[in-house]
Parts: C-alpha cells; structure tokens; sequence
C-alpha cells in the first residue's frame, strides 16, 4: 500500500516476476514487468494523489507459490481538478517464490468498479 499510495514505481517494479500478468477490469492482459510499468506511469500522470487501502481475507502458501485475495478501496484525486474517483471491489493475487527466497506477484486480477455517484 505504501508503494502504490506513494506513486512509487521502483518499489511497486520490485515486488512483481518478470512474466506478471496483470488482468485489470475492462482492459485486455497486461503482460510482462515493462508493460505494466508503462501501465503505472501513466496511471499516475493522471493523479495528483492516490490513497488505496486494503484488508486481506485469505492467504496461503503452497510450496513455492501463495494466493491472496481481498477487498480494496481506492481514491484517486484527479490532475485536473474535480470530484474524486472512488473505487472498491475485490482483488486476487498469486505469488511465486523466487530462487533467492523473496516473493514475486506472479498474476493479478482485480473487479474494482466505480462507486455509484461517480
């Protein structure tokens, strides 16, 4: 959360596998860690300030590879001024372990959806 409500992309690139697919609401795969890079820079272009928060419901762990989903709330306050756009929904991720022990978003899908009103 910190990473991402910190806009800060170095940190976000270090927690993903080189193969992560992500699988974002209303967009096709996105695929590899430069393409999602790409995706998070100019997701954060458009916002002066995101504030996301989660709260896990499930984790486990199976050998070298985890699941993890959730509830999500996201507020993004725009460039251009305006009311905020406010996101809530569910999201799941895999993890893969890596060689050196770390764990590495492997896959991620999410269904945020606006909140009625906006």
């Amino acid at each position: 959360m910190a990473a991402m409500n910190g806009k800060d992309i170095s940190k976000l690139m270090d927690m993903i596998a080189e193969d992560i697919v992500f699988l974002p609401p209303g967009f096709p795969p996105i695929r590899g860690k430069q393409a999602v890079e790409m995706m998070y820079r100019g997701f954060f272009q458009q916002f002066t300030k995101v504030d996301q928060t989660s709260t896990l419901e499930e984790v486990e762990v199976a050998g070298d590879w985890a699941y993890a989903w959730g509830t999500e709330r996201t507020v993004l306050f725009l460039q251009t001024g305006g009311a905020p756009i406010q996101m809530e929904g569910r999201g799941l991720s895999i993890l893969r372990r890596q060689p050196d022990g770390s764990w590495r978003f492997a896959r991620s899908l999410s269904n945020s959806t606006p909140r009625s009103g906006r």
